[in-house]
């Protein structure tokens, strides 16, 4: 319902000041705290018991406009603001002496607004904007790493996993006597392609990673370990690991590449010489790179593209060779020297090199990218035990335990389950946190909703309802925590109030007052008008092909309303009518120029064919009142808000002190009059 005020808001007040209000940040400031102390006590206006200082005006000014800086527009643009912003004050104060504030519609749009915006917020804050930006920050960084890996699945028995740890101990105490890290990969380690010469992990060395590309206990050490160092024995979800760091760079950004690849035919020299040949045409004589891929290059599949491999995010996903030659490609359009790879000879051309993204714009895909990872929920854990711990939350678990007749919290959940229907106003509470308390029976619907929750243990159960609770605790306490978003909720709840002062106070009463609209419709007839007009019948189809049967020049003379009809009972045709003046579509005011009757098409518009069929020119004419009757209501609307603004002024005994907004400007000349 809010959202449908700012539509029709122009003329009240500014949308955008409505968005983000006049309560959010600090003050603005002048060039100095004795410009801002001034400010602060420099009153602009008055209405009512309240008052409104230039500070004041300055923050709702810069935050409905979009100025980060105080007085970068004009005096007469604060001034015609000023009345704006009294207007919208004076609203929300009526609205709010009306009780328009209590009305249990309002409440609810509040609470429902406050749910949607606060637990995202939250979120962000305390759970992924933290690990974004660690992983963002990481990111600008890659590390140069091998490993050995013994393979431990996640269900090992502990001897099968002790056995793994003492060989990696083995393995380690080898590299603590000087033995190389590659000899000891290349015989010991469980990665498969430690033994596979010319694949990446060969020898154990993966090459440059980025956080992001690996499991996380593996990210944590690589980012950790100094160039030339060797870490702990440490476990992931595939076994124990030993890593090495062989150095850093900074991050590479994606890139794009083109190639030309030409097969050997039992020797080098052909696809060599006629690469050689291909490359002079590019580099010395202007031919394009794509045209030549296209006309030459033996990779049918990117040859149809130009030559086109895609982005490569990272150099290392690429062949050896390849490998190699892209570092040399130091612009947009270099070429290379012929490469040679298990497929063939190539030319390469870098055809395009991304920036690397700031963090709001790498935000969403850094998210989305840990969203599904076991980090976040640890993250959501930890945050949710600060929340218990600040907030006093126990749990009485003897109680519980009584109650459903467990010996012990490592009991299967589903033991809760038939506590469901139990709950009532005198059941005792079973944990609390702050203010709030949880019965027995909110815990077992807790089982119900919890993904496996009857799997999980009854301690296991408790710990995850209290962070769950916890996290809505920080959610419905937001406003008292968080002073932006405090100013967020006012601004909404006073949108709110001014769409609802507005419709019963305005709108409807202007829309159901006839008499009155009808008085205004007689005394400005003239301006509700019909202009001169071209009545036009289009017809709409997904191809030419299927209008073409509609053209005068087809139909054999068959006159436009037949054709019309004819076109009304094709399933593959859509018929219009449309009313063309000077002020429609360039592609519709065509038919102006035109005889009645002519036809105009096939023409394209969003990808449909179209023919425009003119049937005939309409006069002016003025609207009957029920052909005028929105527009009718618009100026009413108007002219009541006008009269209902007068009373508003009068009732609050509004002064407001326009030539005193000149103080905000820091160059601005002394008027030749005293300020008021």
């Amino acid at each position: 319902m809010a959202r449908l005020y700012f539509l029709f808001s122009t003329a009240l007040f500014s949308t955008a000041l409505l968005l983000t209000g006049c309560s959010g940040g600090e003050p603005a400031t002048g060039s100095n705290g004795a410009a801002a102390s001034e400010q602060d006590r420099t009153v602009v206006a008055t209405y009512g018991d309240s008052t409104l200082t230039l500070a004041e005006f300055q923050q709702a000014y810069a935050n409905a406009n979009d100025v980060s800086t105080p007085a970068t527009d004009s005096v007469e643009a604060y001034q015609e603001f000023l009345q704006q912003y009294v207007n919208f004050r004076l609203k929300v104060r009526a609205a709010r002496e009306a009780g328009l504030d209590t009305l249990p519609s309002v409440q609810k749009e509040v609470r429902t607004y406050r749910q949607k915006m606060a637990r995202p917020k939250v979120m962000r804050a305390e759970v992924y904007e933290p690990l974004v930006r660690d992983l963002y920050e990481r990111r600008q960084q890659e590390v140069d790493v091998s490993h050995i890996l013994k393979r431990v699945p996640p269900d090992a028995s502990p001897d099968d996993t002790l056995a793994a740890y003492r060989s990696m101990q083995t393995i380690a105490d080898s590299i603590e006597r000087g033995v190389s890290f590659e000899a000891l990969a290349y015989r010991n380690s469980e990665d498969p392609s430690a033994q596979k010469k010319g694949q990446r992990g060969y020898r154990g060395h993966i090459g440059y990673l980025r956080a992001g590309q690996i499991v996380k206990p593996f990210e944590d050490r690589m980012y950790k370990i100094a160039p030339d160092s060797v870490s702990d024995i440490f476990r992931t979800r595939f076994g124990y690991h030993i890593l090495k760091v062989h150095g850093r760079r900074a991050a590479q950004p994606p890139i794009r590449l083109s190639h030309i690849m030409i097969r050997p035919e039992g020797d080098s020299t052909r696809p060599r010489r006629l690469l050689d040949s291909l490359r002079t045409e590019i580099v010395q004589n202007g031919a394009r790179f794509s045209a030549l891929a296209k006309e030459y290059s033996e990779d049918r599949r990117s040859a149809q593209k130009g030559g086109d491999l895609g982005q490569v995010e990272s150099v290392q996903s690429l062949p050896p060779s390849f490998r190699s030659a892209v570092p040399q490609l130091d612009s947009v359009g270099a070429v290379s020297d012929i490469v040679k790879s298990r497929f063939g000879y190539h030319l390469i051309q870098l055809t395009n090199r991304e920036e690397l993204p700031s963090f709001d714009d790498a935000y969403q895909d850094l998210k989305e990218q840990i969203s599904d990872r076991p980090r976040v929920d640890r993250r959501k854990a930890q945050f949710a035990r600060r929340v218990r711990s600040e907030n006093r939350a126990s749990v009485d678990t003897s109680r519980i335990l009584q109650a459903v007749g467990a010996a012990s919290v490592d009991t299967l959940s589903r033991v809760l389950l038939p506590s469901v229907q139990q709950d009532s106003a005198a059941a005792p509470p079973v944990a609390t946190l702050g203010d709030s308390t949880f019965t027995l029976a909110q815990l077992a619907r807790h089982v119900m909703q919890a993904d496996g929750g009857a799997q999980m243990s009854i301690g296991d159960v408790i710990d995850d309802f209290l962070n769950e609770k916890a996290i809505q605790y920080a959610t419905a306490n937001l406003e008292e925590q968080d002073p932006s978003f405090a100013a967020t909720m006012k601004e909404y709840r006073e949108g709110l109030l001014v769409f609802q002062f507005m419709q019963d106070s305005v709108w409807a009463a202007a829309a159901n007052d006839t008499t009155g609209l009808r008085r205004l419709y007689r005394q400005q007839q003239d301006k509700y008008r019909f202009p001169e007009r071209v009545r036009t019948v289009v017809l709409r189809a997904a191809a030419d092909s299927v209008l073409r049967r509609y053209q005068p020049d087809t139909t054999g003379g068959v006159s436009l309303p037949a054709r019309v009809a004819q076109a009304r009972e094709d399933s593959l045709v859509t018929v219009d009518t449309v009313m063309v003046t000077d002020k429609s579509p360039e592609m519709y005011r065509r038919v102006l120029s035109e005889e009645d009757g002519a036809t105009l098409g096939p023409l394209t518009q969003d990808g449909d064919a179209l023919l425009l069929m003119r049937d005939t020119r309409l006069a002016s004419r003025r609207k009957t009142f029920e052909e005028a009757r929105s527009s009718v209501v618009r100026d009413y609307q108007e002219r009541y808000e006008d009269q209902v603004l007068t009373r508003l002024r009068r009732r609050y005994d509004v002064t407001t002190r326009p030539k005193r907004l000149q103080r905000a400007f820091a160059d601005a000349p002394p008027t030749s009059s005293s300020p008021q």
